[in-house]
């Protein structure tokens, strides 16, 4: 009774979602439970619901511990492309750090952080020349690029891990490659299935988007529905 009345004193809501983040890198979303944080914590579970409600509340204040930490880039004297490289880039960094971090922002989710996130990305869009409507379609569709390859590497990652027979299965199949039916294939089969290499494919992903949406904004009707006549 005394460890559980000494930890908690000494607990905090940054301590429980630190904790809640440290549990859902290492097995996913489904291995956050409150039980198991009063567990790690060495508190009663009654401490936890003291900081979250539920476990909705405590998934929304790990998405905003983690998007609290995006450089929104306000600069005004880079030019947009730089400034949502920055912003991507910073994005991405963070998501990284925290391998759950992808599938968390796969849900529906409250965090003012995520709000100014998006005001930023709206802002450099609007500098390009994109119109509100316009502005607020990229978006969804850059975030759910921008998370693409995260939420490769997390699934890919919790999918191995709890079904290490159908990878190596998958693995062998890819190894076993005829060169003379599958040529590029063959060759590229160790990078093909390496969802590991995070850095290089988030790179790929910000100078992809950043060409596309220069591409866009060079159009008359700078990504708008086709006009008649047009294709």
């Amino acid at each position: 009774m005394v460890r559980d009345v000494k930890a908690y004193r000494g607990l905090t809501t940054e301590r429980v979602v630190d904790a809640a983040l440290g549990a859902a890198d290492a097995g996913g979303i489904e291995a956050v439970s409150l039980r198991r944080l009063a567990g790690a914590l060495e508190v009663t579970p009654m401490a936890i619901y003291r900081h979250v409600r539920n476990k909705s509340h405590l998934l929304d204040l790990m998405v905003e511990q983690v998007l609290d930490q995006v450089d929104l880039v306000t600069a005004d004297t880079a030019t947009w492309q730089n400034r949502l490289r920055r912003l991507l880039a910073s994005f991405q960094a963070v998501v990284a750090a925290h391998p759950a971090t992808a599938l968390l922002l796969s849900r529906p989710f409250f965090s003012p952080a995520a709000l100014r996130v998006s005001e930023a990305m709206l802002a450099t869009l609007h500098s390009a020349g994109f119109d509100t409507g316009q502005s607020a379609r990229l978006v969804q569709v850059i975030t759910g690029m921008v998370l693409g390859p995260a939420i490769n590497r997390a699934t890919w990652a919790t999918a191995s891990r709890n079904l290490p027979a159908d990878a190596d299965r998958q693995q062998a199949s890819m190894e076993g490659l005829s060169a003379g039916e599958f040529p590029y294939l063959s060759s590229a089969a160790d990078q093909f299935m390496n969802w590991s290499a995070g850095a290089d494919a988030d790179r790929l992903a910000i100078e992809l988007l950043v060409g596309g949406l220069e591409g866009l904004a060079a159009q008359p009707n700078r990504g708008g529905e086709p006009r008649d006549g047009e294709s």
